[in-house]
């Protein structure tokens, strides 16, 4: 992937970042055309690469629970599809990946493009819904306040974007407590590994069962997140019936981001499919 895929990349998850957490804020009709034939673009164009680069992590953070279940499901079904298989891990990705990127036929830059499409429908998915709860709040609420009227919104109009940082916050929390060193039973059930897939199908049917479970409940912070931008923007929509744009952006976003997440997904699941056919290779040496 090269250098200013990832910066594009990181200057998107910046803007939405940007637009989630700071426009609510911003006061005032001073945002206009101009800032793009001025030095300020420059300025911004930093900040949102700062914040991308943090933001970026974030949303990979927010959706790593579905991304191990899916990669849980791959290993899975190989060894439905090879019940003579004698081997210590079924889904190897770290080892596949480098065999791939060995390759000189065109895979690896199909793995790339995969990556890369993968990065960013992860940070719409994650980023989208915060991003228009935060441009409906500045259109339906801030952007007719004058910059030194501080009594001209109530204070609870923040209240949700603060609890969007705050669930980012307790989904760092939540990370940060499963350890990849920690060699308890107890662990290992909670952070199950390819490796660890039983031989046998139904008890490896049952691991798959618990990690659903163990998945939707990791994602929790993310459902919330969801929640809290779409009840929100839905709010301040209703109150704004007559304003066009508030009601595409609430409209028209909310669909463009859980269209995202679906793509993320979708694409999880393709690039996994095809990283999996390296395992024919790989049982050959």
């Amino acid at each position: 992937m090269n250098t200013a895929q990832v910066s594009i990349e990181l200057i998107l998850a910046g803007s939405l970042a940007l637009c989630a957490f700071v426009l609510p804020f911003w006061k005032g009709q001073s945002i206009n055309p101009e800032l793009l034939q001025s030095e300020a673009l420059i300025g911004f164009l930093g900040l949102a690469y700062l914040l991308g680069v943090v933001f970026d992590k974030l949303a990979d953070t927010m959706l790593t629970p579905a991304e191990h279940f899916l990669r849980i499901k791959q290993g899975a079904k190989f060894l439905d599809d090879h019940n003579n298989f004698k081997g210590k891990d079924p889904f190897p990705q770290n080892d596949l990946e480098f065999s791939l990127k060995k390759a000189k036929d065109g895979r690896l830059e199909w793995m790339n493009s995969l990556k890369s499409r993968i990065r960013t429908s992860r940070e719409l998915a994650v980023l989208g819904l915060p991003a228009v709860m935060g441009l409906t709040i500045y259109e339906g609420v801030t952007r007719t306040c004058e910059p030194n009227q501080p009594a001209c919104v109530a204070w609870w109009v923040y209240l949700p974007v603060v609890l969007n940082l705050l669930l980012f916050m307790a989904m760092i929390w939540l990370e940060s407590r499963t350890s990849d060193e920690d060699s308890s039973e107890k662990a290992k059930q909670a952070n199950l590994k390819t490796n660890q897939l039983s031989r046998d199908r139904e008890i490896r049917e049952l691991q798959v069962r618990q990690m659903r479970r163990q998945t939707q409940n990791a994602s929790i912070p993310y459902y919330l997140l969801l929640a809290n931008s779409i009840v929100t923007t839905g709010v301040i929509a209703m109150f704004n019936l007559n304003n066009q744009i508030i009601i595409l952006l609430a409209v028209g976003g909310t669909l463009i981001s859980l269209l995202a997440l679906w793509s993320c997904l979708r694409i999880t699941r393709t690039y996994l499919k095809f990283v999996a056919r390296e395992m024919a290779s790989t049982l050959k040496k």
